[in-house]
């Protein structure tokens, strides 16, 4: 190969290492830029608190329960409720039905007049405000014997995680397994397929 031939294919391959190093200062300086409006994305986010659940009448479940009305009285005030909180209603479907109902109706097992029902165990209701809440059975006699619950939800925090503890004439119920979702923000995912098509532009 001649000289002149030889000092082209340097100066060529110079150019392709100077080419290759300006494309990736450039994709550099974008995935800097990528990160920063994600960075300020996420904290734009509404925080959104995860809230406890909580299984209504401990292993009990919800019955008509032997010592009346004191059963679930006594679960409500030994358990704090807080916004995002669920309850859960776990009974024999057919037997029992959970509804939501007035402080008015709920006084006076006035069950006709109800606002919501769940009719399938279990029952998963949201706290979705601050505030009372008011819930009954509407099976004849049910309400009346105790099968009522009124609970108090609170704004903020953390509830308390361990487990209400209320008087249980019954056996515990078997919980089904728990499935772990894993969740990516948004953000993050589209900032990786962003960064994934700069770098494949680039360098292909």
């Amino acid at each position: 190969m001649s000289p002149v031939n030889l000092n082209v294919c340097e100066a060529s391959k110079k150019r392709n290492r100077g080419n290759l190093r300006q494309a990736h200062s450039l994709v550099m300086a974008k995935v800097e830029i990528l990160f920063l409006l994600v960075a300020a994305t996420l904290m734009a986010l509404p925080h959104i608190t995860e809230g406890a659940e909580h299984v209504v009448g401990g292993t009990s479940g919800w019955i008509i329960p032997p010592q009346g009305p004191s059963f679930y009285a006594s679960f409500a005030a030994s358990t704090t409720f807080r916004v995002n909180d669920t309850l859960v209603f776990k009974f024999r479907t057919g037997a029992h039905n959970v509804v939501t109902l007035s402080k008015k109706h709920f006084e006076s097992c006035e069950v006709s007049e109800i606002m919501e029902s769940f009719s399938t165990s279990p029952a998963i209701i949201t706290l979705n405000r601050t505030g009372d809440f008011y819930f009954a059975c509407t099976f004849p006699t049910h309400c009346s014997s105790g099968q009522k619950l009124s609970v108090h939800v609170t704004a903020g925090g953390s509830s308390s995680l361990a487990p209400s503890e209320a008087p249980s004439p019954a056996p515990p119920h078997s919980r089904a397994p728990t499935l772990l979702a894993v969740t990516v923000p948004v953000p993050v995912l589209l900032m990786a397929i962003a960064t994934n098509l700069l770098l494949h532009y680039y360098y292909y």
